[in-house]
């Protein structure tokens, strides 16, 4: 280990890429509800199209489960230490109840071990129908991280950056250029920067530093500890949500929470309900789109908290929605005292989007 550790400080010291024109990509895991063979087809369909695009693939088949789909930065960076590669992945395949078309999604970090570069998590809906299509889409964000490493101009100014605590990601005008701790002295050409210091669980630090000729500047930063994450919950049509019981708005929104297993249940009258496990991360942003199921197969539906009265087929409707059957329907709205009625055709069974301001009706758009 300690061998293995000396290696991959020279690596980032005097900047050799290891392998440069190689990647590690270890078998994806299968989440609870997924189809292993799901997950192991699709880490195999990116090899091949990464392969296909004159990258360097290494399988990684040492690398463990919890490992390869921990989606963390530092485990990421393990991966590229073990398999003596530059760039890594760590992913995981989900399931995504209640969503038609695409009842699975894949989550993807990448990581560069020598600039100390990383990505945020990349989500895909995935099916297995589109699998090739979302392997290669994965595959260009791949490949557009590996072509984006920049360079910073030499000089004969130098910097050195120490934090506390250690392994923070430093970057320089938005180039990443290594992790605190094993990052030796930059030399820059003279003038001044902006240093962005970064690490998961605490907040960002960005300070601007002026850079001398024939000098050397030492900046020691101090992290501030945060703990947290955020849920973005976007839903069709829009829903009631609830956080661990707690009702929080309506969809879209974005929930912050505390790290942790957190459960999210997304409903609306006149649907079936959906609930999601989250496992909130510091510093992650978490997404849930969800398409909830009619309970009737033909329906009218506006904002549950619109003012006024809607009266549909003569009936008071008090929660955003109306069962409907095909044909004509009578359409009333009721607000400030004015009346607005109308008769509007249904063409046929499905959701359809009430316009209160003109009561026009269309499909609910996908």
């Amino acid at each position: 280990m300690l061998c293995r550790s000396v290696v991959a400080l020279l690596a980032l010291l005097i900047g050799i890429a290891f392998a440069a024109d190689r990647v590690a990509v270890p078998e994806f895991p299968a989440r609870a509800g997924v189809p292993i063979d799901l997950a192991e087809r699709f880490s195999e369909a990116l090899r091949s199209e990464l392969i296909e695009a004159g990258v360097g693939v290494a399988a990684a088949p040492l690398i463990t489960p919890g490992i390869a789909g921990s989606l963390e930065v530092e485990f990421a960076r393990l991966i590229a230490e073990l398999e003596g590669v530059r760039y890594a992945l760590s992913g995981e395949v989900v399931a995504r109840p209640g969503t038609p078309g695409a009842p699975f999604a894949v989550n993807v970090l990448i990581v560069d071990h020598v600039q100390g570069r990383s990505s945020d998590v990349l989500s895909s809906p995935l099916a297995v129908a589109t699998l090739p299509r979302v392997a290669a889409d994965v595959a260009a964000s791949v490949l557009r991280f590996v072509d984006a490493a920049p360079e910073l101009p030499g000089g004969d100014a130098a910097l050195f950056v120490s934090t506390e605590p250690r392994a923070a990601e430093v970057r320089i005008d938005g180039v990443p250029v290594g992790v605190s701790g094993v990052l030796d002295v930059i030399s820059l050409q003279p003038g001044r920067y902006e240093l962005e210091v970064r690490l998961d669980g605490y907040l960002p630090e960005v300070r601007t530093v002026d850079l001398r000729s024939r000098d050397t500047r030492f900046v020691h930063v101090v992290l501030t500890e945060v703990s947290g994450g955020s849920i973005r919950v976007t839903s069709l049509p829009n829903a009631l949500v609830y956080l661990d019981g707690a009702y929080v708005g309506m969809s879209p929104v974005t929930l912050t929470s505390l790290p942790g297993d957190r459960s999210v249940l997304v409903e609306r009258p006149g649907f079936e309900g959906a609930s999601f496990s989250v496992g909130v991360r510091n510093f992650r942003v978490h997404r849930i789109d969800a398409v909830l199921t009619p309970l009737s197969p033909t329906m009218l539906v506006w904002p549950v908290d619109a003012p006024g009265s809607v009266i549909v087929g003569g009936v008071l409707r008090r929660d955003g929605y109306a069962s409907v059957e095909v044909g004509l329907v009578s359409i009333e709205r009721i607000r400030d005292g004015a009346v607005h009625r109308v008769l509007r055709a249904v063409p046929a069974r499905g959701v359809y989007r009430l316009d209160l301001d003109t009561l026009e009706i269309a499909p609910l758009a996908h």
